[in-house]
């Protein structure tokens, strides 16, 4: 058990190894007398500091404006807000809402608009906002708390404009939640709402039946964020995916057919994110590599822009693990600084991806691709789900050894479900086995299936046992030193990079948490980490921080959710 003398020596300790990374030539820290208070004050915001004053964003000319408040709706509690790593890194929520930042770029010339914003996630929304118009959007997952925005503004006289993927999947469940409804992508709808609704001419539905041209899509306009609530700003680059998985509802609202951006337009908004001081920018295409031709040119152009900056951005992005086919654009990856790559595994019982469409997995052994990504010093951040018709106990040893002889630090593990008008819904609903008709966006902690050779409660139980599991302390930390040692590349290109106060002062955040408020037994792990990653490579520190900076929400959300069968009966 380290006493607070000692957890503040390992704390100057581990800042002298952090401060080494960047050779930051800031004076070594005794390793005796080390005021963690100063350090925590110096370096981690203060909670609690009051709302900043509403600012607003007027396009047009003149002196009369109609006012538009955006709504981003906040998140539900759930694994995929990565809410632990937030806190953690002092920000309050993971990346902006570029749906409502790209409708204030779609706003025609000739229309005099004010916007104001309010990101649930961010700020506190403000139900008496003086406005003309209400404007929400979200997923399924928001949809309870969309639900009481539209019928808490309604109440009030405000008139609602609802649109997004799940006023759109979901349209019939939508049709009499606003007052203006629009179905499918915004790009040409939102400014012909906007000349017509400033002409009293609006209509209550707004239906984009064919798929723009995304060149058409303007870069989103961020003035009215600040860039330091945000863990990533997101750059979408393509919508669409080729691949048809049975249970992926991506291709109801985007379609199958990949288009893109230009590689001039998204350098552009990369360029901004940097400018307004991202230092991660996170790639939301539902697939980085449906266009492989594309995605090729990209990575060219980011690796030359990237390369010339004093302080590089690091990128991520969701990727088909196909992407492990291709030695050339993997290494791409690795230059351009993609520090993870998040990977629909799903499984690697072979009926289940044949079950389900997934053919693209089954091309190559799955274990070879999942290694040579972290070769690259890329990290293989594992999407695996259980609950198909081909699962029984055994898939669960099975994951788990998949997760160990890789060496994959971070896996999220998810349940089964079946979105409405999918094919998996439609086939599952005629086989009668759809435990309710609904799907709540939650991929954790719930299904709305009937497993075919388990029962539900021993899905649940089998799940909360395996996710436990692979974050356990000693086990995550294993996991974490042997891909360290695994790691054979390490691109040299950035020559020009300097030392960033920023991402030393989120080391510092860390640090102090993980010595001062951390279990012992995650203090314990933190520690011999760091030490150890010192040991194999020195160069991999800020590696090791990214997977411990995620470890901690996975460890906070599997103790609080998922308990052991034996304290569940």
């Amino acid at each position: 058990m380290l006493g607070p003398d000692d957890r503040c020596n390992a704390l100057a300790y581990i800042c002298d190894l952090a401060l080494s990374e960047y050779r930051c030539p800031v004076p070594v820290i005794p390793y005796k007398k080390v005021n963690a208070r100063m350090m925590m004050k110096k370096f981690m915001d203060e909670e609690g500091q009051g709302m900043p004053p509403v600012r607003t964003k007027r396009y047009g000319t003149g002196d009369h404006y109609k006012r538009i408040y955006l709504i981003a709706p906040r998140h539900p509690e759930n694994f995929w807000s990565m809410q632990g790593t937030v806190d953690l890194l002092g920000a309050r929520t993971l990346m902006p809402n570029a749906a409502l930042a790209t409708l204030m770029s779609l706003t025609p010339s000739g229309v005099n608009v004010e916007y104001v914003l309010c990101d649930e996630n961010v700020s506190t929304l403000d139900w008496n906002m003086p406005c003309d118009l209400v404007a929400v959007t979200g997923a399924t997952l928001h949809r309870k708390r969309i639900h009481e925005l539209c019928a808490g503004f309604r109440q009030k006289g405000v008139k609602i404009a609802l649109g997004g993927t799940y006023a759109s999947i979901n349209h019939d469940q939508c049709r009499l939640l606003a007052d203006y409804h629009f179905i499918g992508e915004a790009e040409y709808t939102w400014p012909l709402f906007l000349q017509q609704w400033m002409e009293r001419k609006a209509k209550t539905v707004y239906f984009q039946q064919t798929y723009i041209d995304l060149k058409d899509s303007p870069a989103p306009d961020w003035s009215l964020i600040s860039t330091a609530d945000y863990i990533n700003i997101n750059v979408q680059t393509s919508r669409g995916c080729p691949n048809c998985c049975e249970f992926c509802d991506v291709i109801q609202y985007a379609g199958r057919k990949p288009r893109t951006k230009s590689v001039q337009q998204v350098l552009h908004e990369v360029e901004t994110a940097h400018k307004i001081g991202a230092r991660t920018v996170f790639f939301s295409d539902d697939n980085f590599l449906a266009d492989k031709h594309f995605a090729r040119e990209l990575l060219a152009s980011l690796i030359d822009w990237n390369t010339a900056q004093s302080r590089p951005l690091s990128f991520s992005t969701q990727i088909t693990v196909e992407i492990a086919d291709d030695n050339e654009m993997l290494k791409m990856c690795a230059d351009a600084r993609f520090s993870v790559l998040f990977l629909g595994v799903e499984t690697v019982r072979r009926k289940s991806l044949e079950e389900v469409k997934k053919s693209h997995n089954l091309k190559y052994d799955i274990f070879e691709r999942i290694n040579k990504i972290s070769r690259y010093g890329i990290m293989p951040f594992l999407g695996l789900i259980v609950g198909f018709d081909n699962d029984d106990e055994s898939v669960f040893d099975e994951l788990y050894d998949f997760i160990t002889r890789t060496n994959s630090p971070i896996a999220g593990i998810s349940l089964l479900n079946a979105p409405r008008h999918t094919p998996l819904y439609n086939r599952l609903k005629e086989e009668g086995r759809l435990a309710d008709d609904d799907f709540s966006g939650e991929w954790q902690l719930h299904t709305n299936i009937i497993p075919k050779l388990l029962s539900r409660e021993e899905l649940l139980l089998l799940y909360c046992e395996l996710f436990k599991k692979i974050y356990d302390p000693a086990l995550f930390h294993n996991r974490l030193q042997g891909w360290l040692k695994q790691v054979a590349y390490r691109t040299d290109l950035y020559v020009n990079k300097k030392f960033d106060p920023k991402q030393l002062s989120n080391g510092i955040r860390m640090i102090t948490y993980f010595l001062m408020s951390a279990a012992p037994e995650v203090r314990k792990l933190f520690i011999k980490s760091m030490i150890e990653t010192w040991r194999i490579n020195p160069g991999l520190i800020r590696r090791a921080f990214t997977f411990l900076a995620q470890y901690h929400h996975f460890h906070e959300f599997v103790n609080k959710n998922c308990q052991p069968a034996s304290q569940r009966q």
